[in-house]
């Protein structure tokens, strides 16, 4: 498996190779603008492939709220691509359907004025692009989430939070949420003030304000590649860091008019981009693969089904 480069490790690699350590021909913003185009285009090829599972699958704890409906989207999301919301409360645990029928309107008009005590449903909503688009549950919820707020001591590249403010309400598999901690961290372990986590933290802060969120709904997701904004920031696509690299490298280049080393420069980012196009074509799973068929809306039109 090949090791993420940070920020810092790319942009040093650009900057010796063009003798810019004492330049401001380039500015920093700049330099981070060209990093995420390139970043930007193998995420595009990963789309266009139709291989984010193999890369961008994320998860995010939604916590409820009593008489709530509307749910903000993960924030780090890729055109709102859903994937499942799973419901555990311990002692139920179902896939919650998003809603699909063609009177999937006067079905949810039914659910909001009924509200149903049986499982949830949901669909999208978007009434404003300032608030974005929202997951709108049916029956709006009728339960609360456990939320902690709390703080600890965290150290960069440990998997401990120490000297916790509390520790009530906390249970191993929570997920855990603040100032260096990566997305997606869930308690491992808890023992006396201390927190064991399922991932290191990258900052190390005093008295850090923590979320701790209950999971009774997950949601599934597929995440945006990552964008640096910090030097210590690790790249997504570490086995085409040579790729980004070179971007940056032509992109310095070709704002200098005339340089002659561009076309040479440009030559070795053509051959490095047809080689991150023919490494992902071919991580795109053959015909022997055995991926669940979705044949929802063959049984919609057939058993009347709701979802």
């Amino acid at each position: 498996m090949s090791s993420y480069k940070t920020y810092d490790f790319i942009s040093s690699y650009v900057r010796k190779k063009l003798d810019l350590q004492e330049e401001s021909f380039i500015t920093a913003d700049e330099l981070l603008e060209y990093c995420e185009e390139a970043i930007k285009f193998c995420e595009a090829e990963v789309h266009k492939l139709n291989i984010e599972d193999q890369y961008f699958v994320a998860n995010a704890p939604i916590a409820l709220s009593v008489n709530k409906a509307d749910y903000d989207m993960p924030p780090n999301i890729y055109g709102n691509k859903i994937l499942r919301l799973v419901y555990n409360s311990g002692s139920k645990v179902y896939d919650v359907p998003r809603i699909r029928i063609q009177k999937r309107f006067e079905v949810a008009a039914l659910m909001d004025r009924y509200e149903p005590a049986d499982d949830y449903a949901y669909m999208h909503v978007n009434n404003d692009a300032r608030s974005g688009t929202k997951i709108r549950f049916y029956p709006r919820s009728r339960e609360v989430s456990t939320v902690v707020s709390l703080t600890g001591d965290t150290t960069i590249n440990s998997v401990t939070v120490n000297n916790l403010s509390s520790t009530a309400g906390l249970v191993v598999g929570y997920y855990v949420s603040g100032t260096g901690i990566p997305t997606g961290t869930r308690i491992e372990d808890i023992s006396g003030s201390t927190l064991t986590l399922t991932q290191a933290a990258y900052a190390t802060g005093v008295t850090t304000a923590l979320t701790v969120t209950e999971p009774r709904v997950l949601c599934w997701y597929i995440r945006s590649a990552a964008i640096p904004a910090t030097e210590s920031d690790l790249i997504d696509f570490p086995e085409f860091w040579n790729f980004i690299a070179q971007h940056m490298i032509v992109q310095c280049l070709a704002k200098e008019i005339g340089n002659p080393r561009l076309a040479i420069e440009d030559a070795r980012l053509k051959e490095l981009r047809e080689q991150v196009q023919s490494t992902l074509a071919n991580m795109v799973p053959d015909q022997d693969d055995t991926v669940e068929r979705d044949v929802s809306s063959y049984q919609e039109q057939t058993d009347g089904g709701l979802y």
